[in-house]
């Protein structure tokens, strides 16, 4: 009979239990932003010189995970993009006295992940991230 040897999870994979892992632990979005109904996170990435790569639209919530980490689309990259500073000062900006909690904000971000199958072999990452944020209030929707 032959025993079956462990490999090492690949980088994709390890960063997607990870990913798992501290989505899974994170609060919910009405623990942080009461006010907050929805958050919208339209996303499209770009590869200078590569190929297209599908856009992502994620809707969140009150009761969702409070996790604005989204994974680089590419498998072979160990990078992610945090808009976790983005979503906290864009509500926080809105929840000022006198303004609705509505509002939509945009940026760009470049992956600072490695590509590598063998670390030996790795090469910085150019995926870039252009991506628009909008917060819907509780009771505007």
């Amino acid at each position: 009979m032959k025993l079956a040897t462990r490999k090492s999870a690949g980088v994709g994979v390890q960063r997607r239990l990870q990913m798992q892992s501290a989505r899974t632990r994170a609060a919910a979005l009405r623990e942080f932003f009461p006010q907050v109904a929805t958050l919208r996170f339209e996303l499209r990435f770009e590869e200078p010189g590569g190929r297209p790569l599908s856009p992502q639209q994620h809707t969140l919530y009150p009761a969702a995970r409070a996790f604005f980490r989204f994974a680089c689309p590419c498998a072979e990259c160990d990078g992610d993009f945090d808009l976790t500073t983005v979503v906290t000062t864009l509500v926080n900006d809105l929840s000022r006295p006198g303004r609705a909690v509505t509002g939509a904000a945009g940026g760009e971000l470049r992956c600072e992940g490695w590509r590598a199958r063998e670390r030996a072999t790795a090469r910085p990452c150019t995926i870039e991230l252009h991506y628009r944020l909008s917060v819907g209030a509780t009771g505007s929707d």
